[in-house]
């Protein structure tokens, strides 16, 4: 398994991001974060508090997500463990809406990839950047941006732990596939991602590995996967990795601002991390740590 991983930059001027589009995003700090992230581990009260003062409009989707990084499986921290590399995890999500609501528009069809670092040992080197297909339209652009936006008081501390620095959003030529059985998905956008994942089937079983009661933005269970392949590029970033061959997860999800107001989904309960008490080792860590004795 190849991974390269080079970043030369960290401003936020990007080539093909309108300064006001820019502007208006950067109040995003952390990406996928909606209400669904961060009311999961909130008292009745706390959840009541966040709802009114910063979740979005009402909002309802359908669809299907897939995630990878950079890390072995399976993955980590969705299972409040730290990632395998101090340096965090290096990660693709990408989200296809099949029907949706947000604040009153229409999302059918939406899909958008994150791509950055998060869950590191060095909180100052999280980051995160956002791809939307380029057949959304004003409306839909803005309304997930508002959607994305609005999530990011309730973490409050733990916000540039999950995410970071939020380097920018934009439009791109974005291509998604899903096989009949919806056991192998990819995504593509020209000359920047290429990602592709295959359900994870044991021998001597006909239904896919999954897991449940894991932390995500969209639900609680995933269906475990191989990564055929995972490359990535943006000059306009200067950053670039192959994981091929690294963790990845699927998921098809129903979800919605009721769901996520009742809490049990998201990231509220994440604490892997030494700032919260937690001073395990990280996966590279413990691998140092092992001494063979035959």
């Amino acid at each position: 398994m190849n991974v390269r991983v080079r970043r030369e930059r960290r401003d936020s001027s990007f080539v093909g991001v309108p300064d006001p589009e820019l502007e208006t995003m950067n109040r995003t700090l952390i990406v996928l974060l909606s209400s669904a992230l961060l009311l999961g581990c909130s008292s009745v009260a706390a959840r009541d508090e966040v709802h009114k003062s910063d979740a979005p409009a009402a909002w309802s989707l359908r669809g299907w997500r897939i995630i990878g990084c950079c890390c072995t499986a399976p993955c980590a921290c969705r299972i409040n463990k730290k990632p395998s590399y101090c340096h965090g995890c290096d990660h693709t999500d990408v989200v296809h809406v099949e029907e949706g609501v947000m604040g009153g528009v229409n999302m059918n069809g939406v899909q958008w990839a994150v791509v950055g670092r998060g869950f590191g040992q060095g909180v100052d080197a999280n980051w995160a950047y956002v791809y939307v297909d380029e057949r959304a339209s004003e409306a839909q652009y803005k309304a997930l941006g508002d959607w994305l936006s609005a999530g990011v008081g309730g973490l409050g501390k733990k916000a540039p732990y999950l995410a970071g620095n939020f380097r920018g959003m934009r439009r791109v030529p974005m291509t998604t596939t899903v096989s009949r059985d919806k056991h192998e998905y990819g995504v593509a956008i020209p000359g920047i991602l290429d990602f592709q994942t295959h359900a994870i089937f044991n021998p001597g079983h006909s239904e896919p590995v999954m897991s449940t009661g894991i932390m995500d933005a969209f639900g609680d269970r995933f269906v475990h996967s191989d990564t055929p392949r995972h490359t990535y590029s943006d000059p306009t970033l200067g950053t670039e990795w192959d994981l091929t061959g690294r963790q990845s997860n699927q998921a098809e999800f129903t979800v919605d601002s009721a769901r996520a107001a009742r809490g049990g989904i998201g990231w509220g309960c994440w604490t892997a991390h030494s700032d919260f008490g937690d001073d395990a080792p990280y996966g590279e860590q413990q691998a140092s740590r092992h001494e063979h004795r035959p």
